[in-house]
């Protein structure tokens, strides 16, 4: 399994360009619960920067 990550890496080395630091993303990030309802916010990165929506109602805790 080794041997195929490291075939894997040098392919995608070769394929993509070297990823900085400041890589442009979104991810989600935990609010709170608050009874049985599970709150959550919408967080972007780019160009390092980074900024979150308002918290809103996501599921159940």
């Amino acid at each position: 399994m080794n041997a195929v990550r490291k075939l894997g890496d040098k392919v995608l080395e070769r394929l993509a360009p070297s990823a900085t630091a400041q890589a442009d993303t979104s991810f989600y990030k935990f609010c709170y619960c608050s009874g049985p309802f599970y709150y959550r916010k919408l967080c972007h990165v780019v160009g390092g920067i980074s900024s979150c929506g308002a918290c809103y109602r996501s599921g159940e805790c």
